[in-house]
């Protein structure tokens, strides 16, 4: 039996022995051929559903983050982080918006993480008559009044959501939100509208020069340590606060032997556990309707 032992531990020496060998002789090979075989771990949901704004995927947030890591790293990168901060516009519109229309608040005080607004209104309005229309009428006109109008919307045209910088939790707005499920109405108020954009022509340029791929940290490290020993360059740059467990996978696309690793890491994955992200940003459009 200690032979038996004894064996199995030569061997697996000799296993990592060589290993080691072909990483030092032929690293790109190696990494090459490691890439399509190495486990990922799962990306989570990204752009998660809440009441509350904040707790969204913000892109502001993504590529803040990502510029700076870059900056920090090298200025190689520098002609990168100069996109980045050209790839979101903002334009505003004055028009009326329905109640109904809103995805989402900015503030709120309330601790529990309702999943949507309407989770939130039966929470924060029950206590305020919304029975009849004329309740309704009178909860819109409280909370969002004809004096302090025109009341700050923010469109996000890559997610198709809408939320209220509101002030603090208002329980006649949620009080309007329940009248409107139930009874299937709606009601306008004078909005001005910050709508957010990308601007394709920059990310098509990001997504021409550059691999922006997305991955759980853990995920990253393995591959990112075998490109860096083949002396390849190729960066780790941070996502979001909110998701220190996952970093982009930052690299040009003008060199073919990081093109070769890169294209089989991301060979027959799924969209679950590694994204470029660029590809992906550009597939999600919900155009502002201005009317």
């Amino acid at each position: 039996m200690e032979n038996s032992g004894n064996n199995k531990a030569s061997l697996f020496d000799i296993e990592t022995f060589l290993n080691n060998l072909i990483q030092r002789l032929f690293p790109v090979w190696y990494a090459v051929h490691a890439a399509r075989e190495m486990p990922l771990q799962p990306l989570g949901v990204l752009n998660p559903n809440s009441f509350l704004s904040h707790r969204w995927l913000s892109l502001h947030a993504v590529f803040r983050s990502l510029a700076e890591s870059l900056q920090a790293q090298d200025k190689e990168w520098q002609p990168l982080c100069d996109l980045l901060e050209k790839v979101l516009v903002e334009r505003e519109f004055r028009r009326p918006l329905s109640v109904s229309a809103l995805d989402g608040i900015e503030h709120s005080t309330q601790e529990e993480d309702w999943p949507n607004l309407l989770s939130w209104a039966e929470h924060t309005g029950a206590a305020v008559a919304h029975e009849t229309a004329e309740d309704f009428d009178l909860c819109v006109h409280r909370a969002f009044p004809q004096e302090e109008s025109p009341h700050r919307v923010v469109y996000r045209e890559w997610d198709g959501r809408y939320y209220w910088q509101n002030k603090e939790d208002n329980a006649h707005f949620a009080a309007a939100l329940l009248y409107a499920h139930e009874k299937q109405r709606d009601m306008s108020f004078s909005a001005l509208i910050n709508v957010e954009s990308v601007n394709s022509k920059v990310l098509d340029r990001i997504r021409n020069d550059y691999w922006l791929l997305l991955l759980a940290r853990e995920s990253a490290y393995p591959i990112h340590d075998l490109m860096v020993r083949a002396d390849l360059p190729v960066a780790l740059a941070e996502f979001e606060w909110r998701r220190g467990d996952l970093v982009f996978m930052v690299a040009r696309k003008n060199n073919r032997h990081v093109n070769r690793i890169l294209i089989n890491l991301l060979d027959n994955r799924s969209t679950q556990h590694i994204l470029e992200f660029g590809r992906w940003l550009g597939r999600r459009h919900f155009p502002f309707r201005n009317q």
